[in-house]
């Protein structure tokens, strides 16, 4: 049995191996390149992805070519077109890997016959929606809620050591805010520890 999967399942319920057999039966270990394309806007996906290393993230693409990220996903999160999948649509949104990352990559239609067939894969269905909701209903309070500044450094609390994972161009554009104005806030904060710690 691959621990990989058995801890990842347990992150949300205890199941049993021979359960737990099952789900790994519906998943396939991937690595992606840095930048590769996981979900692209506008197509039909029937693949959710669990990742093990690495950062992903989720972003829009608006006319004039301008991306905007909406999320990072680090290891133990579940990325991919989730919502497109259950609602049977395209998705809305596109789903890159930013670093190399290494997953599992899992067919969604047969996660749900399996909820349909054991209790217990139900049981595990909701827990990681529910822990997916929280995720996102915390996202959108620190947007309204935090500064640009204390969004960052939420994030690197997250996500040690991200400034030397991916671009700033990123980051920025997951603070909704330009380069130049990451660099102010970067230096303004590196001012404060040097004056702190002096």
């Amino acid at each position: 049995m691959n621990d990989d999967i058995k801890n990842f399942v347990h992150l949300f319920i205890d199941l049993p191996d021979y359960l737990v057999s099952l789900f790994e039966g519906i998943v396939t270990y991937v690595e992606l390149k840095p930048n590769e394309i996981f979900t692209k806007e506008g197509e039909y996906s029937n693949d959710f992805f669990i990742v093990k290393a690495g950062i992903m993230r989720s972003y829009l693409l608006n006319e004039k070519g301008t991306e905007t990220t909406r999320a990072f996903f680090i290891s133990g999160d579940i990325s991919g077109a989730n919502s497109a999948m259950m609602q049977k649509k395209p998705s809305e949104v596109n789903y890159q890997a930013l670093t190399k990352v290494t997953g599992y990559k899992g067919d969604f239609n047969k996660l749900i016959e399996l909820t349909l067939k054991y209790k217990e894969f139900s049981l595990f269905y909701i827990k990681a929606l529910e822990n997916a909701y929280l995720k996102a209903e915390e996202l959108l309070l620190d947007i309204s809620t935090l500064t640009s500044t204390e969004r960052y450094i939420a994030l690197k609390k997250r996500i040690p050591g991200i400034n030397k994972l991916i671009t700033q161009r990123h980051i920025a554009s997951y603070l909704n805010i330009s380069p130049v104005q990451l660099s102010r806030i970067k230096k303004k904060l590196n001012n404060q520890y040097f004056f702190n710690t002096n």
